[in-house]
């Protein structure tokens, strides 16, 4: 079936008129949440700050997924309106939106098919785990910087980066590194990310040690997986003995596993018919969990708060 450049166009006040008598749109509340990176493991968190109401329907599904350590419901959401959000299309990977319908709340991330002759806009997305609401922070005052989330030597690697003795040659060519799965939306190298395996970390005593004041000491050991972009391999290997120096100085992290091949990874893209600069090495390590913490701590003298201590509207 065609249809003639007359017809396509009343396509758009029919289809309204339906998603009006169907869906029955109302205004639905949305707030913004900006990024808040906890500067000692990189954990993020998203704050509240303003809000605003959207015209449109909700369409959702809803499946119950049964797990070892949780039991939730997974709503699938589709938010239809006519005329376009730009919020919601607008690339700032450190705000976003939830929307607020019933007892759920949801957000998007894709922007379902689009025609033009149809003038309506679907944003897709999944309502907020349960296991992650509190990740939506609605009082910065709940936060605090010497925050401190990962248990593992996480907090080591992120140090790295401003590990630079006058003693130190090559220098170190200060490469920021993200927790895996946290690495930002289109950031552009040099970058890199610091993967450790949760069934990797594992206890090297027999048992914690605790002493007078509960302090907890644990030595641990645990497989560390690093991929840099951006780096050629005089820069990859400058932060490869960067690595080892701060091991040597520190004693915070000590290496288990040696040698440590710098090994080029392939991550391509056809349109351009190119490689990205893409390395990786991984190092089997050793730590005092205690030491990890203490480490934190230090970085705290560092650390810039953002400090939000009121409700928003």
């Amino acid at each position: 079936m065609s249809f003639s450049a007359q017809s396509a166009i009343d396509l758009n006040p029919t289809l309204e008129a339906g998603l009006t008598e169907i869906s029955q749109p109302v205004e639905i509340p949305f707030a913004q949440y900006v990024k808040y990176v906890l500067p000692l493991d990189g954990y993020v968190f998203w704050l509240r700050t303003q809000a605003t109401t959207i015209k449109g329907s909700v369409h959702y599904a809803r499946v119950v997924n049964q797990g070892e350590a949780e039991t939730m419901s997974v709503d699938r959401v589709v938010f239809t309106t006519s005329e376009e959000v730009h919020e919601f299309t607008a690339i700032d990977p450190k705000t976003m939106w939830i929307g607020d319908f019933g007892n759920m709340r949801f957000s998007f991330s894709s922007r379902g098919f689009y025609s033009p002759n149809a003038r309506l806009y679907h944003y897709e997305g999944d309502a907020v785990y349960s296991y992650m609401e509190n990740m939506l922070v609605d009082v910065g005052a709940q936060l605090s910087k010497s925050t401190l989330v990962v248990s593992n030597s996480l907090p080591a690697w992120l140090a790295v980066q401003d590990y630079s003795p006058i003693w130190l040659l090559p220098e170190n060519p200060g490469v920021q590194l993200y927790p895996s799965f946290l690495v930002p939306q289109n950031i552009v190298p040099p970058y890199g990310s610091v993967h450790i395996p949760p069934e990797s970390t594992r206890g090297f005593a027999s048992t914690p040690l605790l002493e007078r004041y509960s302090t907890h000491h644990l030595q641990a050991t645990e497989t560390v997986r690093v991929t840099l972009y951006g780096l050629t391999n005089d820069q990859a290997a400058s932060w490869f003995d960067t690595v080892m120096q701060y091991s040597l100085d520190t004693s915070i992290i000590g290496m288990m596993s040696t040698p440590v091949a710098i090994r080029d990874d392939k991550s391509a893209q056809s349109e351009l018919t190119a490689l990205a600069m893409k390395k990786t090495l991984e190092f089997e390590i050793s730590y005092d969990q205690l030491s990890i913490r203490n480490l934190a701590r230090q970085l705290v003298e560092k650390a810039v708060a953002v400090v939000m201590p009121r409700n928003f509207p």
